[in-house]
């Protein structure tokens, strides 16, 4: 009998089609289900009018009849959801007797969702109670879980799902022609204001902003800095994505909250020097001054540790990317990930 994963999650992300992968490295048969905004060639995608904001909960719940016979059809030995109180939604009330229910937390579900009401933390307890295994990308996420639901630590997880070394390994780059990189989202999460703000003060560096950039909070601030539209790429193709964090010297995240983020680990692995934000997780993977740079959220600080990277010797640069690459290939291999998850399902 053939091993079967059913995937509740948006089709679309980049993140669905690295799930994919690692489920199939395990020898499933994969089935993606979910909505989309537009019509697709798939039986098991429905389109619906998502709101890339959120709040589409009516629409999930419109759908759930269509979910439950795509459930139903495929007989799938283990349901695997993303995002908590969406497609996570869905799984827990769709779960039959004998399924497996795995939920991949993202940062947003706990460090953002969890503390809106009592409503939307009543909902994280019961998906929570109806789900096998709870795969939480970072300490700080676990922790606060387990502050709100601690009967919960024998379910949880605690791992980044991971990274395709042998994909990354492709485009591994010595000619690191972008000085500045950020792939982090036009959202006010990332703190564009200030990253905007700065890479325009940095007029000699070459200087690269990937991502979607099609929302109000996006377009207002490239008609603040008009002069950066040749250093912004909207929505790129994942593998073009990667080659310029490979080509860069400099990867910047800058987000309030997070969970661990698979960007920064790919940036990391590529030799792309981290700064990033002083939130508790990135202290999980960066040791500040020794393989990247922690700082606070605002512009000085930025300015400062940029200007400071810069000026950095090549040999002290290439001992901060080996120790980058060994700290991701020893903890983050997504083959190693799914392997330990497969073991606790």
């Amino acid at each position: 009998m053939n091993k079967k994963v059913l995937i509740y999650a948006d089709p679309h992300s980049v993140h669905t089609v690295k799930w994919l992968e690692g489920w199939r490295r395990l020898g499933y048969e994969t089935i993606v289900s979910g909505l989309s905004n537009t019509i697709c060639d798939n039986k098991f995608i429905f389109k619906s009018k998502i709101n890339i904001k959120g709040g589409n909960g009516s629409e999930f719940l419109k759908n759930i009849f269509k979910f439950k016979k795509v459930l139903d059809s495929s007989n799938p030995n283990i349901i695997n959801a993303h995002f908590l109180t969406s497609y996570g939604l869905i799984g827990a009330l769709l779960k039959r007797k004998n399924d497996k229910l795995v939920i991949f937390l993202m940062g947003t579900d706990v460090m953002i969702t969890m503390n809106r009401n009592f409503i939307y933390l009543y909902m994280a307890k019961y998906i929570f109670n109806k789900s096998n295994l709870l795969v939480s990308s970072s300490q700080t996420m676990s922790d606060k879980i387990l502050k709100y639901f601690p009967y919960l630590e024998d379910k949880i997880l605690t791992q980044q799902y991971g990274i395709d070394i042998s994909l990354l390994d492709k485009y591994q780059s010595k000619d690191k022609d972008i000085d500045i990189l950020t792939n982090r989202g036009w959202v006010a999460n990332s703190n564009y204001e200030i990253l905007l703000d700065i890479f325009n003060k940095f007029k000699l560096s070459k200087k690269a902003l990937i991502g979607y950039n099609g929302t109000d909070y996006a377009k207002e601030l490239k008609q603040k800095y008009p002069n950066l539209e040749s250093s912004i790429y909207n929505m790129l193709e994942y593998k073009d994505n990667i080659s310029m964090v490979g080509r860069c010297k400099i990867f910047i995240s800058l987000t309030t909250s997070d969970g661990m983020p698979l960007s920064l680990l790919e940036a990391m692995y590529l030799g792309a020097i981290p700064i990033v934000s002083d939130i508790p997780t990135n202290h999980e993977v960066i040791n500040n001054g020794i393989n990247g740079f922690i700082i606070p959220i605002d512009a000085k600080s930025l300015y400062q540790k940029i200007e400071y990277v810069l000026s950095l010797q090549e040999n002290r640069l290439n001992e901060i990317r080996d120790i980058n690459r060994e700290l991701i290939k020893d903890k983050f291999d997504i083959e190693k990930s799914f392997y330990k998850m497969n073991s606790l399902i």
